[in-house]
């Protein structure tokens, strides 16, 4: 059998665990409470750049229908061709409660019309307008990445804290007040046992000094 002055012990140290776990679980759900209202922002925000990207991808086919019907394909392609360019883009982290969300930073993306690489005089107004109107595209689904890429990030930090919520609540919780309540129950019956010999003690005792008298 353990010893009592053990026993207590371990009741103490069960004690402090249940105290810590209880705290973590506030803290996790402070945590998934945050991130949560993170989360519906950042839908918010997404059903926001779709429309966006919607509206201006409606408004790029158009201009474009409209600038190969006028001006034919092979006139699209030069001045696709003379437009090309590299972006430069450049990815930052920003950290909420402990979870790091991507950011993207780039140089804007709409140029002036003398800045795409082709001659104004070799182009016409349709087909500069095509530039002007997928710049615009490219522009929303930049903006966009950060935005989705957020909304991804947040979602599985949700997931990952709701399961370690879930675990602290319905295996170590349980597992540890169980083990609060066994060793109660230990302790309550040695102090019966402790009281009963006592008492048999005591009455043996006066057994005896009533037969020496």
């Amino acid at each position: 059998m353990e010893p009592l002055g053990r026993t207590r012990m371990n009741l103490l140290l069960l004690k402090r665990q249940i105290e810590a776990a209880e705290r973590g679980l506030a803290l996790l759900r402070s945590k998934r409470e945050a991130l949560v209202r993170e989360f519906f922002t950042a839908v918010g925000r997404v059903a926001e750049r779709r429309g966006e990207l919607e509206a201006a991808m409606a408004q790029g086919r158009s201009s474009l229908a409209v600038a190969l019907g006028m001006e034919g394909r092979a006139a699209l392609r030069s001045a696709g061709f003379a437009a090309q360019r590299n972006m430069l883009i450049d990815l930052t982290e920003r950290n909420v409660w402990g979870v790091r969300f991507p950011d993207l930073h780039y140089a804007p993306v709409a140029r002036p019309a003398d800045a795409r690489g082709y001659a104004l005089s070799g182009v016409s107004a349709y087909i500069d307008e095509t530039a002007r109107r997928f710049e615009t595209v490219l522009d929303v689904i930049l903006r966009s990445v950060s935005v989705e890429l957020r909304l991804k990030k947040l979602g599985a930090e949700i997931k990952k804290v709701t399961r370690r919520i879930n675990a602290l609540e319905e295996i170590v919780m349980p597992s540890l007040k169980r083990q609060v309540r066994e060793i109660r129950q230990t302790l309550e019956e040695r102090e019966r046992e402790d009281l009963f010999r006592m008492k048999r003690f005591k009455a043996v005792s006066g057994e005896r000094t009533a037969g020496s008298n």
